[in-house]
């Protein structure tokens, strides 16, 4: 009885040390395997966010705006429909507009050929704190909606508790929908944005909220040009802008064909305000329909320290993958101290440039208009992605787990030879926002090495000749 106990023993000991050097083994791969960087794929479009101001700053605001599209090469400015212009049907605010349409002044300063993005901000920034507290009788009851009150009815249904669940206020439901009054709507926002010297080249049909269906994007579709002023340009629609990608995935497949719906916008969009969906199923969605597949809201890179920057642009890179064509950043401007999405962040006077910002600078102005491109994924701990455009090849690699990578060799196949120098940049909670800068020479015309650190961001910047 005692052998058999020491058998049983021995074997358990012994399948216990050949698991453990499996793993081992496997981490040694992971360092050693080649990241094999392939083909070229989706045709990419980036962009930044300016539809909530809040944090704006007109006596700097050169210097915010050259941030944005002078110094960062984005590819579109994303800025905001006002519903306060006219929140009571009829009576119309010009000044709504002023400040945005200094923050388009001065991008288009910056950067003449930066196109513009419009999208409907929710109306309850249209009121202040006592308007909805009189109308709702709570601030935080105010309904959640992109378009004014007449355009989007709203009852009540009963009571709920509040916000902070100390009182009991109305439940507000939808009401009726008046898809006439919401094309006119859109027809005087770009007729007055034309009178200013503006022509809108993308614009959102709705702003995550689901009473807009394909219907009403083809009925806009149909009606709107009719409705604007000579010489004003009729944008590209985007739609469906939903809160998170399962919803915006839904939406497209209830897309009818046979009806033209389908013809009706040229941007596919959702936002990943909660990370719901599966993204490769909405691009596919999007490209069975012929449309770009894009992320007008990205949320999940947040951070206010650098090594939740760096982590989190794990978000980034997957949307890339997935096969997305735009991506948009969500409350690019931010308070001095910084929020979870802001990049460039200021009081004012002074201005910080986020790690957030620094990395999407990097990418934007390597490969902004240019090409996705295939690469190989060693493990789940390591992100990697890579663009092509003219003669760039940007190579990207995030080391997410605590564990350096031990030289790391990339292959370069069918790409004829790369510049034996090669540029990179390594982001480390340890370094500045701005990464730390290093040249290293490659190992062959199509291959280099290098060693990455742990919980690091790399970007190697290759010159094809």
């Amino acid at each position: 009885m005692k052998r058999n106990k020491l058998t049983i023993f021995s074997a358990i000991l012994m399948l216990f040390c050949i698991q453990k050097i499996k793993v081992y083994a496997q981490r040694q791969d992971t360092g050693n395997s080649a990241i094999i960087i392939s083909q070229n794929k989706q045709q990419i479009r980036l962009g930044i966010d300016a539809e909530r101001l809040w944090h704006w700053h007109s006596a700097i605001k050169d210097e915010l705006a050259d941030l944005a599209v002078g110094d960062m090469k984005s590819d579109y400015v994303r800025t905001g429909i006002n519903g306060a212009y006219e929140r009571e049907k009829g009576v119309k605010n010009e000044a709504a507009y002023d400040q945005i349409i200094e923050v388009m002044t001065a991008m288009r300063k910056a950067n003449p050929n930066i196109h513009f993005f419009a999208s409907p901000r929710p109306i309850h920034e249209a009121y202040s704190k006592q308007e909805k507290i009189d109308l709702w009788q709570d601030r935080d009851n105010a309904p959640f909606s992109p378009f004014p009150m007449w355009i989007q009815e709203w009852k009540i249904n009963g009571t709920k508790k509040s916000k902070d669940g100390k009182t009991m206020v109305p439940r507000l439901v939808k009401g009726d929908f008046h898809v006439d009054y919401w094309v006119q709507y859109y027809a005087d926002y770009l007729n007055l944005m034309h009178k200013k010297g503006f022509d809108i080249e993308f614009m959102d049909v709705t702003n995550e909220q689901t009473i807009v269906k394909p219907e009403h994007t083809k009925y806009m579709y149909d009606n709107l040009p009719k409705k604007l002023n000579k010489g004003v340009k009729m944008p590209k629609l985007v739609a469906p802008s939903s809160f998170d990608i399962r919803q915006a995935t839904n939406w497209l497949h209830s897309v009818d064909k046979s009806k033209g719906e389908d013809k009706a916008f040229t941007i596919a969009a959702g936002h990943n305000t909660k990370n719901i969906g599966v993204l490769t199923d909405f691009v596919k969605e999007a490209q069975a329909l012929g449309k770009e597949a894009w992320n007008s809201e990205l949320h999940s890179w947040t951070g206010t320290v650098l090594k939740d920057e760096i982590m989190n642009s794990s978000i980034f890179w997957e949307y890339m993958r997935a096969g997305f064509t735009g991506i948009d950043t969500w409350l690019f401007y931010g308070p001095l101290g910084g929020r979870d999405h802001t990049m460039i962040n200021s009081n004012g006077k002074q201005i910080n440039r986020s790690g957030k910002y620094e990395i999407f600078r990097q990418v934007v102005n390597n490969a902004n208009r240019g090409n996705y491109v295939e690469i190989t994924k060693p493990s789940e701990d390591v992100e990697t992605a890579a663009f092509i455009k003219d003669n760039i090849l940007s190579v990207w690699i995030l080391n997410k787990s605590a564990n350096a990578l031990k030289s790391v060799k990339f292959e370069v196949p069918d790409r004829g030879k790369i510049d034996s120098k090669i540029e990179v940049i390594k982001w480390h909670s340890s370094l500045l926002a701005s990464g730390e800068n290093s040249v290293i020479n490659t190992t062959s015309s199509t291959q280099f090495i290098s060693d990455v650190n742990a919980e690091s961001l790399y970007f190697f910047k290759l010159k094809l000749k």
